[in-house]
């Protein structure tokens, strides 16, 4: 452990370690990259786990869980493998032609191989998203994102993590649900995309790519607390975001160095997060409290391509689109999603986007906040039912004084160990 690290990202790390599932990754030979296949289509099915053992997890009852290894693409069109997770609910939902699919776009869970949501306990997200769509009938398809899970090409090469690459997580979502397809042929053919910041990036981008291609069964998507943008982003947590972005911007533009956007506390700091292999909560710890960044770092050449190449909004839109983003979020500002929305509806009137402002909700808080609201979105889609082709928004508020209702999580999931803990059979 690193000599200089408080007591605080101390704790914080070894309980990010205390709830991977099967322990590192780097020891687990399924999060290996086959070595024959280094060159195969995106979308191709590379590994299949079909049945996972799931008293390693702290899943919903009567829930089973299947995780497979699949070719995608970089932001660059290069091929990488990418692990996923399927959590099937006990008696699936029906569509004509299989069983519904739902894929899952996580949230940020780190940067490194052991962020990935397949070996966390809980799937990182838990009864926020994935386990709530499995309850409601849905198979869920869950990417890890390319570089976390598989940390090596077979080559042996390193994968860097396109962190808030939202075109490259998009195709990782896309390539996830045509894997599972091929290794489960019970599935539909049939999909709804949904994400939560990071992830609901990559759901917007989703819908960006739809614009431009033919996704196969693509029926919209749900965007929620998503990622725009950056560069009108004045808020101070963006800064803690960026620093994170800059093993990617190293990694696309070779003319990028570090130190251009950093400090010289903040490339030891952003070091840090990746020699200890930091979650989320490490890394942010990690990296407050200091000067990361240089002060004109917003107006680094590189750093506004990436943000032309990876940004949501004023960019045309197949297929409905469902955003919600609390008012009060203190990560990724309301302002600039709602102004990205409009953007998008300005370019094209005829874009089928309904857009929820959800009062005095912070950025995980979203996705409780506005649970009703996507499930009866998602259930819509699968039954046909068409959006009308405009924008809508709405601003919805508590139904009670903002002091009742309960802010933030204050809880988290952890094994019984005696019966009581978990009564009743």
């Amino acid at each position: 452990m690193q000599p200089s690290l408080s007591n605080e990202v101390r704790e914080s790390l070894e309980f990010e370690k205390s709830n991977l599932a099967q322990g590192s990754v780097l020891n687990n030979t399924f999060y290996d990259a086959p070595h024959e296949v280094a060159e195969t289509p995106p979308g191709t099915l590379l590994r299949v786990e079909k049945d996972v053992n799931t008293a390693e997890y702290l899943l919903p009852p009567t829930t089973a869980l299947s995780r497979f290894v699949y070719q995608s693409e970089t932001l660059n069109g290069s091929k990488v493998p990418v692990s996923a997770f399927m959590l099937w609910p006990y008696s699936p939902r029906s569509q004509p032609d299989g069983y519904p699919v739902v894929a899952w776009a996580h949230g940020t869970s780190g940067f490194d191989a052991n962020a990935a949501p397949s070996n966390h306990k809980n799937l990182w997200q838990h009864f926020l998203a994935p386990y709530q769509l499995a309850l409601q009938g849905y198979v869920v398809v869950g990417t890890d994102y390319a570089g976390l899970g598989i940390k090596k090409y077979a080559s042996g090469e390193t994968i860097i993590h396109e962190y808030l690459a939202s075109p490259s997580q998009a195709k990782d979502v896309i390539y996830s649900v045509r894997a599972a397809q091929t290794a489960f042929p019970e599935l539909s053919k049939r999909f709804v995309a949904i994400g939560h910041s990071q992830g609901g990036g990559a759901v917007w981008a989703i819908a960006q790519i739809a614009a431009t291609r033919s996704i196969s069964g693509y029926l919209g998507g749900v965007a929620i607390s998503p990622y725009a943008n950056l560069i009108e982003d004045k808020a101070e947590f963006p800064k803690i975001i960026a620093a994170n972005m800059v093993p990617a911007l190293a990694s696309i533009f070779p003319d990028f160095q570090p130190r251009d956007m950093l400090t010289p506390e903040g490339e030891h700091r952003v070091k840090l997060v990746h020699e200890t292999d930091a979650g989320t909560s490490s890394a942010v710890a990690l990296l407050s409290g200091v000067e990361i960044l240089k002060p004109n770092w917003k107006e680094n050449v590189h750093f506004r391509r990436y943000q032309e190449m990876t940004s949501n909004g004023g960019k045309a839109i197949k297929g409905p689109l469902l955003i919600a983003h609390g008012k009060a979020d203190p990560v990724l500002s309301e302002t600039v999603v709602g102004d990205a929305v409009q953007k998008t509806a300005d370019m094209d009137p005829s874009a089928a986007i309904v857009y929820y402002r959800l009062a005095n909700v912070t950025h995980v808080c979203a996705l409780p906040a506005s649970q009703h609201l996507w499930t009866d979105w998602i259930a819509d889609r699968f039954a046909g039912r068409e959006m009308e082709p405009t924008c809508h928004q709405y601003e919805l508020d508590c139904a009670r004084s903002v002091t009742a209702h309960q802010s933030d999580q204050n809880w988290y999931l952890e094994p019984a160990s005696k019966p009581y803990q978990a009564p009743g059979p």
